[in-house]
């Protein structure tokens, strides 16, 4: 009866022992399942941290990179660009002369907008600017020029009818062309011709050839070069 008694004691004493163990082990597990959890939670959130932050510094990138190629552009800074009329061949040229200290681009020609068709709240119309002598650029195939410190660009106007001629103008707007696009870069400068300036003429059916580094190929390309 004593020994019956003796082994059942060393089974329960067997099982709770066993039982312990278990739920010790459940424990353990449950806190290592919860702590990988938060430690998976935790990995998680910086990475969407990393990314949003990631994700801005490419934004503010791309905008210094438009920045950059938005600078290269040629200002019409006033003072930097005039209009001489010239009587035989009958013809407009236009001067760019870049006043600043490093190079920059011109592309296509000339956006020009005469003061004669201003819109009714009395600035250009950007509607109506100067036609292109040869052609509107196309989609990566525009012309491109860079112009040095001091150096100085062409353009030319044939005014060979009397439509081209039109009427003497007091006011001209000058802009600068995108460089796929008929369409000026940001806004045009108004230029005023007093009293003593040569007043350029140009008419409705006027055409302007594209930017060159020299006044001989750009009278070239409008078959406008005088006679020797």
């Amino acid at each position: 009866m004593t020994a019956r008694r003796s082994r059942r004691s060393v089974a329960y004493a067997a099982l709770a022992l066993g039982l312990a163990g278990s739920l010790a082990l459940t424990g353990c597990n449950s806190h290592s399942s919860k702590k990988s959890k938060r430690s998976s939670s935790s990995s998680s959130s910086k990475s969407k941290k990393h990314r949003i932050i990631g994700g801005g510094a490419g934004a503010g990138a791309g905008a210094g990179a438009a920045a950059s190629r938005d600078r290269s552009m040629c200002r019409p800074i006033p003072g930097s660009f005039r209009f001489v009329q010239v009587s035989e061949p009958s013809q407009v040229i236009v001067k760019y002369r870049n006043k600043t200290s490093s190079s920059c681009y011109l592309y296509n020609a000339p956006m020009l907008f005469r003061g004669d068709a201003l819109s009714k709240d009395g600035s250009y119309d950007s509607t109506k600017p100067v036609a292109l002598y040869e052609g509107a650029p196309g989609f990566m195939n525009g012309h491109r020029i860079q112009v040095a410190p001091g150096a100085t660009a062409y353009a030319t106007i044939p005014t060979k009818t009397a439509s081209d001629k039109g009427k003497a103008q007091s006011l001209m707007y000058f802009g600068v062309m995108k460089r796929h696009e008929f369409s000026v870069q940001r806004t045009a400068t108004p230029v005023h011709f007093g009293q003593y300036d040569q007043h350029p003429s140009i008419g409705k059916t006027a055409k302007v050839s594209d930017w060159y580094l020299s006044l001989n190929r750009a009278q070239s390309a409008t078959n406008s070069r005088p006679v020797k």
